[in-house]
């Protein structure tokens, strides 16, 4: 079998990058600028790199053989950031990784931004901004912040970074004193979200066309997104509660599809509205939470050959939902667990249609810098294994296991 000599070459590139952040410690490295006859404050570098492993019993599920063990479940990142005046701050990330047929370490900017505050109330940041959803969507790639290996994959799914991590655009934000009753915690944004040819969403678009050359996925669209996220932290310590939306408008993409008369190009274009729940208890060493996430997509294939004959086009439109708890035992040892159901509506009994998952998680925190976890997995349904086509009986209604192990260097 012939290699790919630049897969091969960033593989190496990341497992350099996993020594690194290791031999670097849990400091952060500093670049003074005083070299440049400034004052200015330095240049503060951050970094991490994950290698995990998946293995799943009777489906590939995330990378593409899982049936056999896979490695195809990596990332990197490096970041800097400085705070040139009060209240000021600039910051830059970028990110590669890869899960089975998505990231394929092909780097990318993942946010690059400038950050004011002008108070507890009102600040602003501009440029590549993180998208505020839930409890974690802005903290994906930071292994540190959780307990588990796989987040809820029915409202995280690893796959969709380029669709719910970052946009270009503005971002409002906030925290308002509400007095005995808590506060709130506000962010609202609009821009653009730019998605790849070899994205998760590109690939989930494809995979779900007639096989080629029946069905041929050319390009996909740069969308525009707006929508907000309101915490309350409630009067209770520890006890938040909080609610997300977004809308992205003509999102669309484009493919080749043998129409009854031909072949023939055809744009899809609609409206994608997405709302998200979420509530979190943090008591002790104990955490609690739960989330509610679902969205539309409503929209039409327009066929240009055809007089742009409109056809209704509909998606998966699914509920998911999970609930979780994590216990930390001492500083080595943390552990988690969490039940996940995600459907696709209106729902239906067949094991296609849904995907039940029961995890449980043990997270050990070797050092400062090198954590390391190891994830148990037993799924009922197939409703996410679609982004695969090697798989086989998707209808099959027998529960399955997975293993999930990942270790993360940072500094």
């Amino acid at each position: 079998m012939k290699k790919n000599k630049r897969t091969d070459t960033q593989k190496v590139w990341l497992t350099a990058a996993l020594g690194a952040a290791a031999a670097c410690g849990a400091s952060a490295y500093e670049v003074p600028l005083s070299f440049l006859g400034t004052n200015m404050p330095p240049l503060e570098f951050h970094g991490f790199a994950s290698q995990g492993f998946l293995y799943s019993s009777d489906y590939n599920y995330l990378a593409n053989d899982t049936k056999n063990g896979s490695f195809q479940f990596s990332e990197v990142g490096l970041n800097v950031s400085m705070n040139p005046f009060p209240r000021t701050r600039i910051t830059v990330q970028g990110f590669d990784y890869d899960v089975g047929n998505v990231g394929q370490y092909d780097p990318f900017l993942d946010y690059a931004l400038v950050e004011y505050t002008f108070n507890d109330e009102v600040g602003v940041r501009a440029g590549r901004i993180r998208r505020p959803s839930g409890i974690y969507n802005h903290i994906q790639d930071v292994d540190l912040a959780r307990t588990y290996v796989l987040l809820p994959q029915g409202v995280y799914d690893a796959r969709f970074r380029d669709f719910t991590a970052s946009l270009d655009g503005v971002d409002v934000f906030g925290d308002i004193s509400l007095g005995k009753a808590g506060s709130l915690a506000y962010e609202t944004y609009a821009g653009m979200v730019s998605m790849a040819g070899n994205s998760g969403m590109a690939r989930y678009i494809q995979n779900n066309l007639p096989p080629t050359p029946v069905g041929q996925f050319n390009s996909i669209d740069s969308t525009p997104v707006m929508g907000g996220q309101l915490w309350w932290n409630t009067p209770l310590n520890g006890l938040r509660a909080g609610a997300s939306f977004a809308y992205l408008s003509n999102f669309g993409y484009h493919v080749n599809v043998m129409q009854p008369y031909g072949p023939g190009a055809m744009h899809c274009v609609g409206n994608v509205p997405i709302q998200q729940y979420s509530l979190e208890y943090i008591w002790k060493d104990w955490t609690f939470q739960a989330e509610y996430y679902t969205y539309d997509f409503t929209g039409h294939f327009y066929v240009p050959a055809y007089g742009n004959l409109s056809v209704g086009a509909n998606w998966d439109n699914p509920d998911a939902w999970y609930f979780g708890v994590s216990h930390r035992f001492n500083k080595l040892i943390e552990a988690g667990a969490y039940y996940t159901q995600f459907h696709i509506r209106p729902k239906n009994p067949i094991p296609c249609s849904f995907q039940n998952d029961a995890a449980l998680s043990l997270r050990f925190d070797i050092k400062d810098w090198w954590i390391f976890k190891v994830e148990g997995h037993y799924i009922q349904g197939t409703a996410l294994l679609r982004d695969n086509a090697d798989n086989s009986n998707l209808g099959s209604d027998r529960g399955w296991f997975m293993l999930a192990v990942k270790t993360t260097f940072s500094f």
